[in-house]
């Protein structure tokens, strides 16, 4: 009979603990907190990267689980900031070219069906802006003078979210000094495989590619939409110049899922006070 209250608390102790992989779980379906870098990739540098983070609305079968839609706002976090990086590679330098430089933020859009990373089926939601300028610094890394390259511009009607550019499609053109023209070829951002085609030396041109993917903790593939579970979009770009030059490029959004750090406070507060209440129990 005095084994009995511990039997008790042992099975509350239970109880609690299964509240709380549930509530997580419940948790996960809809939305989740989480982490990322946005870069800017030129093939041959180092990427240009900022980092953000916000809540992402997380959508899928059942609890949720197996990732299939995903929607980023900016109004929820987001990402947003500067990078700077100096080149020291000489041909660069004989162009002129001392820095490139990135102001980029990540605007609303989602990704569907994600799937947690299996298969093949494109995305029939790919759209995600990055808006904001990069510059090739002339001459100085301070970047008093450069060459603009817008990253979105407003479309007209019809074309993705209203904007056209990186992580949508279409082609942004800018007219700098000089009669420079500037165009970037853009396209939607894919979990699997993006490629660019460059000019070989040869006179020839060769692809290029960068691959996404989609996953949860440990790698497995069926957790995607839980905290510990990732992912990563490419999109290409392609420079152009009305005198012949051209750069290419992989945008590259990696997004990490955390688990809400108020649920998980107030959950092991709980079971840490069940457990206590268990120790304490009477032992008569």
């Amino acid at each position: 009979m005095g084994q009995r209250p511990l039997r008790l608390s042992t099975g509350l102790l239970a109880l609690a603990l299964a509240a709380c992989v549930s509530s997580a779980r419940v948790a996960s379906a809809s939305l989740l907190n989480w982490e990322g870098t946005l870069s800017i990739e030129v093939l041959g540098f180092a990427p240009l990267a900022v980092t953000g983070g916000g809540v992402a609305t997380v959508e899928g079968p059942g609890d949720g689980v197996s990732l299939q839609r995903l929607r980023v706002a900016a109004s929820r976090g987001g990402i947003d900031g500067t990078a700077m990086l100096p080149l020291t590679d000489p041909m660069a330098g004989a162009g002129g070219i001392a820095s490139l430089r990135a102001t980029i933020s990540l605007g609303t859009g989602s990704f569907a069906p994600i799937s947690g990373g299996t298969g093949y089926a494109p995305l029939t939601r790919n759209v995600l802006p990055v808006r904001g300028l990069a510059k090739l610094c002339l001459v100085s890394t301070l970047c008093s003078h450069f060459s603009p390259l817008v990253l979105t511009q407003p479309s007209g009607a019809g074309t993705g979210v209203g904007v056209k550019g990186v992580g949508v499609g279409g082609l942004v053109t800018l007219g700098t000094s000089g009669g420079l023209r500037l165009s970037i070829e853009a396209a939607p951002w894919t979990l699997y495989t993006a490629t660019v085609v460059v000019p070989s030396a040869g006179g020839g041109t060769l692809p290029v590619f960068a691959s996404g993917f989609a996953h949860g903790a440990s790698s497995l593939t069926g957790s995607t939409g839980l905290p510990g579970g990732s992912l990563q979009l490419v999109t290409p770009i392609r420079v152009i110049s009305n005198q012949g030059n051209e750069l290419a490029a992989f945008g590259r959004l990696r997004v990490g899922f955390l688990p809400e750090p108020g649920v998980c406070l107030l959950l092991a507060a709980g079971c840490l006070g069940l457990g206590v209440l268990h120790l304490m129990g009477p032992h008569r």
